[in-house]
């Protein structure tokens, strides 16, 4: 097929690296240098236009020129393009030209072509004056257009191309520069030069980087999808500042691959090699669906194209369907996560309020259970202690003892013995005279001191006996007695002692049991001066040396009388000395109240969850040493010592717990190497321990004794000391325990909310999923349509032109 005659308003083919310009056919020699002679000397309009009145020169091209001129009846700008030269004008190509712009003048979207003069000398035509320049102007000026931009001028631009589609035009020569900006900024189409109709079989010619590879043959046919690759292009080079794939280096083999056809061959191979056009882009602002189109416009494959432009802009529709649904996609997935993460934080703070809130109620309620369990203990402690005064009382006044006890004190062989010692001038003087020890070894081994020692042993174990369950026995450690001078006639043991240990006519008048003092004197005092008790006493706490167990001493006056010994408190006593004092001891881990649960569980019994212990009040060192503890009890029948070192609860810590405040208790005990179950907080609570206060007798009066304090005439108990002892009960209950039920709740709130939360989040993706996946069918069976062939009745069959 031979190439057709030149455009008449082409430009002859020019070196690609020089000009944008399209590749078309070329003017003779002489009608080119004609062409400059005019466009040099373009003073004076070519020829007078009827109805319009020019103005001013525009520009020349191959063929002639362009004046701008106004219409002089409705004031409207034009422009008349002037053929100036009759040889070199391929007159089917003009009339091509003209009758393809008149086909499309009702279309806003083209130049429009408002008058032709066939007949003038020189031909001409007259169109709307675009005074807004070109689009190939805009982006030399601007470079590269932002997305949004650059995508409404390129809908526009295939709006107009598929109405001259839908006429059967194909433009074939799409370019920026050859559309026209309108002051609105809306593009016309124009150059129809090289357009063809779309039954037409002749080639065309387009510009380099713009045209599709089948396009620079000239064996090919027009196509659609010609225009197709060029819109694809001009989208490209509005967001990327230059035409797709063109490069230095390609130019440089463009021009020197010789003749037009040699670098037309070559534009198609380096086309065809190049990779992808959409991945020259490194704008991030360009998405994905958009870069699909334009990718697609650019395929090299004509197969592989867009069919025709109405299909662009059906994927130009979807993509902004897409976009605008993507919002409330957007709502759709953070609304639901946000919704979500408010419900989690308030859920959160319920839960954690309502934690705290149980947690202080629970804790409150514990600490008054824990205050009232104290004072419960206080008072059965009390009670207990009471009992034991009720059985030393009781001991005292058997009649066999005070039987025994007149031989001992009134013998004739034995009241010597016990003077004799008793004329020591201290009792340490007792332990080292030798009067005094001699005395002692005669004391030890006198009948009537034997006879009583081996009552009391009797005595004792009673009261050594295991309790039988559920029936709990009074215990005691020891027993003796001492005359008035504070010696002791006789002691017994739980356990066998050596002689040399044996305490039998030692002086012990110091002693808190003897005296009814809170402290005991100092071992030097001269026992003239000290006076014996004149009430039944429960002494302060002392530390066995053997066991390192904390013991008390009750000890009660007794005064022999022809009718029989008469014990304090019991009825009215003599006013005088008392004869002998007894004395029980008892191991603080003996009193029931204070003994740890023998329910038989083990770790009930390691780890326990409220435990009573007993702790000293007495103000010095000593206040808050832990004097018995469930520990204590454990260590003592499994046969273990606890360690000389004594544990104490500090001043602070004892000083808020006797105001009743609640404080966060931590067990001392807990420091010990067997201690490890008695870690951790607890909610404490202590209580003083009290005795009874006795009643008057008839007609007794208060006196105050040798040391101050008040007393019942008649030998009654003082008033003030059997208000208070040394002792404070303080109930343990372990925190963990109280607050259990509380921790129990929150696990299972939280489970439940975590539950339900994934339960929410779970059903919010697969609502989004459904809403997604018919989303994208829709999409797919669209884009399927779009790209399905016309049905084989609606193709318009080409024909070849002979």
């Amino acid at each position: 097929m031979n190439m057709p005659p030149p455009s008449p308003d082409s430009e002859p083919p020019r070196q690609p690296e020089a000009s944008r310009e399209p590749m078309t056919e070329s003017q003779t020699i002489g009608g080119q240098a004609a062409a400059r002679r005019l466009s040099l000397g373009a003073t004076m309009p070519p020829a007078e236009v009827p109805g319009v009145r020019l103005q001013r020169f525009l520009g020349s091209g191959a063929f002639g020129q362009v004046w701008v001129g106004r219409d002089i009846n409705t004031g409207r700008g034009v422009a008349v393009k002037f053929y100036l030269h009759r040889g070199g004008v391929n007159w089917s190509l003009l009339s091509r030209e003209v009758k393809n712009l008149v086909q499309l003048s009702a279309d806003r979207h083209v130049v429009q072509v408002l008058e032709v003069g066939w007949d003038a000398d020189p031909p001409y035509y007259v169109m709307e004056l675009i005074e807004g320049g070109s689009l190939e102007d805009m982006l030399v000026k601007r470079g590269r257009l932002p997305v949004a931009e650059a995508v409404d001028l390129f809908r526009k631009i295939l709006i107009g191309l598929n109405h001259c589609h839908g006429k059967g035009v194909l433009h074939c020569d799409i370019k920026p520069a050859n559309i026209l900006l309108a002051a609105d900024n809306e593009p016309r189409l124009a150059d129809f030069g090289q357009s063809r109709m779309s039954h037409d079989q002749t080639p065309a010619m387009g510009t380099l980087f713009y045209m599709a590879p089948e396009q620079a043959d000239f064996q090919s046919s027009p196509d659609a999808r010609w225009d197709v690759y060029a819109a694809g292009a001009i989208l490209f080079r509005m967001l990327a500042g230059s035409a797709p794939h063109r490069d230095q280096a390609l130019l440089s083999q463009l021009d020197t691959a010789g003749s037009l056809p040699g670098r037309l061959a070559r534009y198609r191979e380096a086309i065809a090699l190049a990779p992808p056009a959409s991945e020259q882009l490194s704008r991030r602002d360009i998405d994905r669906s958009l870069r699909k189109i334009m990718q697609r416009c650019l395929e090299v494959d004509p197969e592989s194209r867009y069919s025709n432009v109405q299909q662009i802009l059906d994927d130009l529709t979807v993509r902004d369907k897409t976009r605008s649904r993507r919002p409330l996609m957007l709502l759709g997935i953070v609304g639901p996560l946000l919704l979500l993460l408010a419900t989690c934080f308030f859920g959160a703070r319920s839960i954690d309020l309502a934690t705290r809130t149980a947690t202080r109620e629970l804790r409150t309620e514990a600490f008054g259970s824990n205050q009232f369990a104290a004072r419960l203990a206080a008072q059965t402690l009390e009670t207990e202690i009471q009992r034991y005064f009720d059985l030393v009382h009781e001991e005292a006044q058997r009649e066999t003892f005070e039987t025994l006890l007149a031989d001992l004190i009134q013998g004739e062989t034995s009241k010597p013995v016990l003077d004799r010692i008793a004329s020591s001038s201290t009792p340490v003087d007792a332990l080292v005279r030798e009067d005094a020890l001699a005395a002692r070894d005669i004391l030890l081994e006198h009948p009537a001191q034997l006879r009583l020692d081996e009552y009391l042993s009797e005595r004792l174990a009673q009261y050594r006996q295991p309790s039988e369950p559920g029936k709990p026995r009074q215990r005691l450690a020891t027993m003796f007695v001492t005359d008035g001078a504070g010696t002791i006639m006789t002691i017994v043991y739980g356990k066998s002692v050596p002689r040399a240990q044996n305490s039998v006519g030692r002086n012990f008048a110091y002693r808190t049991y003897f005296t009814g003092r809170k402290d005991d004197y100092p071992s030097t005092i001269p026992m003239d001066s000290v006076s014996p008790l004149r009430h039944t006493h429960l002494s302060s706490a002392f530390q066995s040396t053997a066991t390192k167990m904390w013991k008390v001493a009750i000890s009660t006056p007794l005064w022999l009388e022809e009718s029989g010994v008469i014990v304090s408190g019991r009825r009215e006593t003599p006013d005088r000395d008392p004869d002998a004092v007894f004395v029980a001891t008892i191991n603080l881990g003996d009193f029931q109240l204070l003994q740890r649960s023998r329910s038989g569980n083990e770790s009930d019994a390691a780890n326990p969850s409220q435990v009573a212990v007993l702790v000293e009040a007495r103000e010095g060192d000593l206040r808050g040493t832990v004097l018995q503890h469930p520990l204590m009890d454990q260590l003592r029948e499994e046969g273990q010592t606890v360690s000389d070192k004594s544990y104490q609860v500090d001043g602070a810590t004892m000083d808020r717990l006797l105001e009743g405040g609640d404080v966060g208790y931590r067990d001392p005990m807990a420091l010990a190497s067997e201690g490890n179950g008695f870690g951790g907080e607890w909610i404490a609570a202590m209580e003083p321990v009290t005795l009874p206060r006795p009643t008057k007798a008839a007609g007794a009066a208060e006196v105050a004794d040798d040391h101050g304090e008040d007393v019942v005439s008649g030998g009654q108990l003082p008033l003030s000391s059997v208000e208070q002892t040394d002792l404070l009960v303080l109930v343990q209950y372990r925190l963990s325990e109280v607050l259990g039920p509380v921790a129990e709740l929150r696990r299972s709130l939280l489970f439940e909310g975590a539950f339900a939360i994934v339960s929410i989040l779970v059903m919010t993706l697969f609502l989004w999923w459904v809403v997604r996946r018919v989303t994208t069918q829709d999409e797919r069976r669209a884009a399927k349509e779009s790209q399905a062939p016309p049905p084989p009745q609606e193709r318009i069959e080409t024909m070849t032109l002979g």
